[in-house]
């Protein structure tokens, strides 16, 4: 298992932000080639994302639509821009950002992070 302060380094500090329709944020991959084979699990404060879409490297994906035969590739130095739909933009607060994805290679990713939300 890939160590927790290791993995914070994917998220993109400060990309928490309101966007019309909805917020996003940024992961980006400083650290090695992985492929996502199965629907993150997003939860951000207390709500649970899993109907969101994920764009790395000009392709667009439903999260709900990743697995192991159509695998999500997150090349090294790629970033992934993962928008969420939401009818009232979010309150400008720190939030407590939870991820879990699962890779080929290196199983399960799981970690928190705590951002603002930037207009």
């Amino acid at each position: 298992m890939v160590a927790e302060d290791l993995l914070k380094k994917l998220y993109k500090k400060k990309s928490l932000r309101n966007i019309k329709g909805g917020f996003e944020f940024q992961l980006t991959n400083p650290l090695s080639d992985a492929t996502i084979i199965k629907p993150a699990k997003i939860r951000l404060g207390d709500e649970k994302y899993k109907d969101f879409t994920i764009e790395v490297a000009e392709r667009t994906v439903s999260n709900k639509e990743i697995s192991e035969s159509d695998p999500l590739h997150f090349s090294v130095k790629s970033i992934a821009t993962l928008r969420f739909s939401r009818d009232e933009p979010l309150p400008p607060e720190k939030y407590s950002l939870r991820i879990n994805i699962l890779t080929e290679q290196y199983g399960e990713l799981r970690f928190k992070i705590k951002d603002r939300i930037r207009e």
